[in-house]
């Protein structure tokens, strides 16, 4: 299990864990539709690894880094 910053680009992950340490980020991602076992493609990063792209369910969301270290990850 890794944070999905440390993801490699076009890949596929299932989402294992979403740490509730901020509770205003785990509530956020939940009504987002990121849940445990949602599958997840990084599709890009931004040069210093700022801004992650991820695709899930068909859509597309931008994360902050900061943010997407809240998402442990698995991948498929």
């Amino acid at each position: 299990m890794i944070p999905l910053t440390s993801g490699k680009l076009n890949t596929s992950y299932k989402i294992k864990e979403i740490s509730r340490a901020n509770e205003k980020v785990f509530r956020r991602f939940l009504e987002l539709g990121l849940i445990r076992g949602q599958t997840i493609k990084i599709l890009n990063t931004s040069i210093l690894k700022k801004v992650f792209l991820i695709e899930f369910r068909g859509y597309l969301l931008s994360v902050k880094s900061s943010l997407a270290d809240y998402i442990f990850v698995e991948k498929v």
